[in-house]
């Protein structure tokens, strides 16, 4: 949510249900809008998780590299995914790399696990700005082209 609204929160704020931001790019010389939807990890939206990604043409399963059971819940997150969309290209990324001294999830890890979905992983910091351009870049090339898994 940084890269759309270019600021990065002190405290942190843990997503209540869902929250929708729009960033806007160009891409070979087109406007695109993405609609970026980051839906809370508590379990009590669990059951409401799926109506919040209808709609959705690709997808970015975001986990925090300094808590590994962030990580082991990607296939949940997946499988969240896909009952409410169905198959749609996805991008693994590891946040946080800003605290890399407390690191859990190795970089490796992260590309093993894409590697097996058949996409691609990135490593970004939220707090410092870091590769977050380069992510959502590509979500937008992925969301247009559909050809990564």
């Amino acid at each position: 949510m940084r890269q759309a609204q270019n600021s990065f929160p002190i405290a942190h704020q843990p997503t209540l249900g869902a929250n929708f931001l729009i960033w806007n790019t160009i891409i070979d010389g087109e406007d695109i809008k993405l609609i970026i939807g980051d839906s809370g990890s508590q379990e009590r939206f669990y059951s409401v998780l799926p109506t919040y990604f209808k709609g959705s043409i690709a997808a970015a399963l975001i986990f925090d590299i300094t808590k590994r059971e962030s990580f082991e819940k990607l296939n949940f997150w997946l499988g969240k995914l896909e009952e409410g969309v169905g198959k749609v290209p996805v991008i693994i990324v590891g946040n946080k790399i800003d605290l890399d001294g407390k690191r859990q999830v190795s970089k490796e890890e992260g590309e093993e696990f894409a590697d097996k979905l058949g996409t691609i992983y990135f490593e970004v910091s939220a707090k410092e700005n870091a590769n977050l351009f380069s992510m959502f870049k590509k979500m937008a090339e992925i969301a247009l082209d559909k050809d990564i898994n």
